[in-house]
């Protein structure tokens, strides 16, 4: 008797899991997994958020390189420097979605990290930081930013057959 109260029970909650995991399985069966550096870049990242949210510039300012620098899509040619980006955030406060999407290329004292920030198609922005390594701590030195919701402009290469990269671990 016990033994098939085990087993009910066993069959139970494999049939509440179950959905739950292969709701989250990207198609094709594979499980994504966290490599160590997107791990390291999501908290930096979002770490870097909460300060902008929190219009925390202290914090803000410890994360930038003295000469940072964003760079947007449609303002490729006038970067805004590092005291007028800390202004704008810090008096606008601009809500941020999580960051998704992640890729990080480790370039040894650099990392390129790029991500789909926000969940909002209409307002999602493609990021690109470059991040350089201070010390024992990583420091944003660039931010390239693009809206992420369109796709109804040609970017050549962009329509290239999709082949699979191999993780660098």
């Amino acid at each position: 008797m016990r033994y098939s109260i085990g087993l009910l029970t066993l069959v139970m909650l494999s049939a509440a899991v179950a959905p739950a995991i292969a709701a989250d399985e990207p198609v094709g069966g594979r499980v994504a997994t966290v490599t160590r550096l997107v791990k390291l870049f999501l908290e930096r990242e979002e770490a870097l958020s909460a300060a902008i949210r929190a219009g925390d510039a202290v914090s803000l300012e410890r994360t930038l390189t003295d000469d940072f620098e964003l760079r947007s899509g449609a303002r490729a040619a006038s970067p805004v420097p590092r005291a007028d980006f800390l202004e704008d955030v810090v008096r606008n406060r601009p809500a941020s979605g999580a960051a998704g999407r992640m890729a990080v290329h480790d370039l040894g004292n650099v990392a390129i990290v790029s991500f789909v920030q926000g969940d909002d198609a209409k307002r999602a922005v493609f990021i690109v930081d470059v991040w350089r390594q201070s010390g024992p701590d990583w420091k944003l030195a660039i931010r390239y930013a693009a809206p992420a919701g369109t796709q109804d402009f040609p970017i050549p290469g962009a329509t290239a057959p999709s082949t699979e990269i191999p993780k660098k671990y």
